[in-house]
């Protein structure tokens, strides 16, 4: 992120907080769920007064979510400029899909040995979910379907380290997923992979399904690289909003 860098403000309203859980857990959860829905892209900035006064929050709360995010490695604090939501290089992404396409190939493997009667036809199930949402233009639903069923395959490995190691970096992940699952074309390649992968799961195919997955990550993150210049233009075309909490 350069320094100095202006960017035009645009329309985005947080998340209400859930009434159950702690001020400032209400608050990162808010803040959370805006970046990796990706309503809030990478080198937004994260005014703390500006959430207070939109979430109607003392400032503590909302600096306590924001060291929260910055563990998880979502947020960036920059000396003399603030807060920033995490912009990734070309080489974190590449890293972090390489790591992906390793731990999932090797879930795979094991859920096409393991994976219950039960477990197969849910993912079935979640499948036609996934396609509803497609269908219905309803990326948010679509882009938790695509979370929980990679959630679903590493789970079905039945392995507590596969779970353990992927889900350290599972937020930054799904932070990328969201700007993916918006590239032209890509949901529709992607729900067809599932579809397939699925397919080789059932079929205990772990060969196949290993090569699959290996192939629908990496060329996600392919079409992520080629995408980044329109991300950017479309970030810098967003509209003010008095309202925003990255101003």
């Amino acid at each position: 992120m350069s320094k100095g860098r202006e960017r035009k403000k645009h329309s985005q309203v947080l998340a209400p907080l859930r009434d159950t859980l702690q001020l400032g857990t209400r608050v990162y959860q808010a803040l959370l769920d805006s970046i990796v829905s990706g309503q809030l892209l990478p080198g937004d900035p994260l005014r703390p007064d500006a959430i207070s006064n939109q979430l109607e929050v003392s400032t503590t709360p909302v600096r306590e979510a924001m060291q929260r995010l910055e563990g998880d490695g979502l947020a960036i604090k920059l000396p003399y400029q603030g807060w920033f939501v995490r912009e990734f290089t070309e080489a974190e992404v590449r890293s972090l899909y390489e790591f992906r396409a390793a731990m999932e190939c090797f879930s795979v493997r094991l859920a096409c040995e393991r994976i219950s009667d039960d477990g197969i036809a849910w993912l079935h199930e979640h499948q036609s979910t996934g396609r509803a949402a497609l269908d219905a233009g309803d990326f948010d639903s679509y882009r938790q379907y695509n979370r929980d069923l990679h959630v679903a395959i590493i789970r079905a490995a039945n392995n507590s380290h596969l779970l353990s190691v992927t889900g350290q970096l599972a937020l930054q992940a799904e932070m990328l997923m969201a700007r993916t699952i918006r590239i032209s074309g890509r949901p529709h390649k992607a729900i067809e992979e599932h579809r397939e992968l699925i397919g080789l799961i059932e079929k205990r195919d772990s060969d196949a399904a290993a090569k699959l997955m290996e192939f629908h990550i990496m060329s996600a993150m392919s079409e992520l690289f080629a995408d980044k210049s329109e991300v950017k233009d479309q970030t810098a075309g967003r509209e003010s909003d008095p309202h925003s909490y990255a101003r």
